[in-house]
Parts: structure tokens; C-alpha cells; sequence
């Protein structure tokens, strides 16, 4: 295959990869918010931990990323929290396994400028991109809860 030929399948590739990946971006953006607080970044850990409890839902694990990017070098103070109900994850994954993507919910701890953030996309958004409206609706009631939880751990 001469260069000119080569060059030119490049770039188609290239075209229709880009169109592939913004027809993706065009169909799926989850809402991301996050919530300033002025509490220490220990503070609204725990927070989270003691709220997630008291709401009825449990924290099914925890990643302290600050921890792992300081082995590269990073300081960083950053904890990730899955946090979700069992009884809640059945009526959506009866309905949509792939959801097992976005549950449980991720609910992000981190400090930044040395202010405190609690972040996560709500759930409506990750799951209403299954066209499923038992789904969807479960997804809106958790858009409360881990409001509710998020505003709250911040407060």
C-alpha cells in the first residue's frame, strides 16, 4: 500500500472514530455535582461514613486515592466511596444488569485549594440512558438521597 493510500485510511479511521465517539458523548452525559464545604477534609469523611449509615444505605467500599497517588508522587487528599442499598440495587438490576456500571453510586471526597468537596453525578443521569422508566424513576429518588447526603456530609 503506497503512503498516500495509508495516509488516507488514517484519516478516514480517524473521522469515523471521532464521529463514533461524539455520537457516544451525544447520547450519554451524566450530571456531575459537587458541594464546597467548610468543614476539614477529615471531617466530611466521616461525615459521609456516618451518613450513609443513618439514611439507610451502606458504604460497600472505599478507595483512598489520595493513599495510591502518593506512591506516584502526588500529594493529594482523595477518597472514593461506593455507597448503595441492596434492596434498592435489586429493583434496578432486575431491570438492567449493564447498571452495575453506576452501582453502586460513587460519592467522591476531596480537597482542593484547601477547601473541602463532596462530588458525585447524579444517578438519573447515569442510569436514564437505559430508556427503562422503572429505572429511571429509582435513579430520580436516589438524585434526593445522595443530594440529601451530599449537602448534608458538607453542612
Amino acid at each position: 500500500m503506497s503512503v498516500k493510500k495509508l495516509s488516507v485510511a488514517l484519516v478516514a479511521a480517524l473521522v469515523l472514530s471521532a464521529s463514533a465517539a461524539s455520537a457516544q458523548d451525544a447520547t450519554f452525559n451524566a450530571t456531575r455535582v459537587t458541594v464546597e464545604s467548610g468543614k476539614s477534609f477529615e471531617a466530611v469523611v466521616e461525615a459521609v461514613k456516618s451518613l450513609v449509615a443513618k439514611s439507610g444505605m451502606m458504604v460497600m467500599g472505599e478507595v483512598n486515592q489520595g493513599q495510591m497517588l502518593s506512591m506516584a508522587g502526588l500529594k493529594l487528599k482523595a477518597t472514593l466511596f461506593l455507597v448503595g442499598n441492596p434492596n434498592v440495587g435489586k429493583q434496578i438490576f432486575e431491570q438492567e444488569h449493564a447498571a452495575g456500571l453506576y452501582i453502586p453510586l460513587r460519592v467522591f471526597v476531596y480537597e482542593d485549594g484547601g477547601k473541602t468537596f463532596v462530588s458525585y453525578d447524579k444517578p438519573s443521569s447515569l442510569l436514564g440512558q437505559f430508556g427503562n422508566d422503572k429505572v429511571k424513576k429509582v435513579g430520580e429518588m436516589l438524585d434526593q438521597n445522595i443530594g440529601n447526603l451530599a449537602s448534608m456530609a458538607a453542612r
